[in-house]
């Protein structure tokens, strides 16, 4: 699978995250128990333990931890769980609800790691057309250097692969929120992803 040949797809805004920068705050989750019950407070504990089990990590575990630790979230459509074709939940969200499609794994994914200090310009998210599931697909690619090869963190895969192990997947397009270049190094200008717009907006104010 040749993602890294695909054109990147950016955001202009570079300076962009605010959330959290750490384990979910006893605000949020004061917050979360009024509005789901005790249960989701729990939740919420497992994966701030799962980031402080992370922290001193290699990278490499680091993605192998969080995505064996999201990808037991049970998968639910967009249509059953929100009444939407393509709703993009917060982190929050996601853990709250406790179901999600790929978009949302991906989402967690990227923040998790973001927060445990991976790079974030070597993660994008990759859409991907799927040999095995007549849907569409997303997963989250790292690449280690812009030139790798990446592996890929897939919510219907334990194993983090390189991508030319994922023989089922054909990759559509890349982006990376944090990157504003083509895989050259040229500059883009492409405006922005309307879709990360209005997530990291609900992102910043700990949408729930």
């Amino acid at each position: 699978m040749q993602i890294s040949k695909l054109l990147i797809l950016t955001l202009l805004s570079i300076n962009i995250f605010a959330f959290n920068d750490g384990p979910i705050s006893a605000e949020v989750m004061k917050k979360a128990e009024r509005k789901y019950g005790g249960l989701i407070v729990s939740r919420f504990l497992k994966y701030n333990k799962m980031l402080e089990q992370a922290e001193q990590l290699s990278v490499r575990n680091k993605l192998q931890l969080v995505n064996n630790f999201l990808n037991q979230i049970p998968y639910k459509s967009d249509i059953k769980n929100w009444k939407q074709e393509d709703y993009w939940a917060t982190p929050l969200e996601f853990l709250a609800r406790g179901k999600g499609d790929s978009e949302d794994y991906v989402i967690a994914k990227y923040f998790a790691l973001y927060t445990l200090g991976v790079n974030s310009k070597k993660l994008y998210f990759t859409y991907v057309d799927s040999s095995t599931f007549n849907r569409p697909h997303m997963v989250l690619s790292y690449f280690e250097t812009p030139a790798s090869e990446p592996y890929i963190l897939d919510n219907m895969n334990k194993e983090i692969l390189s991508a030319s192990d994922r023989s089922d997947l054909s990759p559509v397009y890349n982006f990376n929120p944090n990157v504003v270049q083509d895989k050259e190094g040229k500059e883009l200008q492409l405006g922005t992803h309307k879709k990360w717009e209005k997530l990291y907006k609900r992102v910043k104010r700990n949408k729930l």
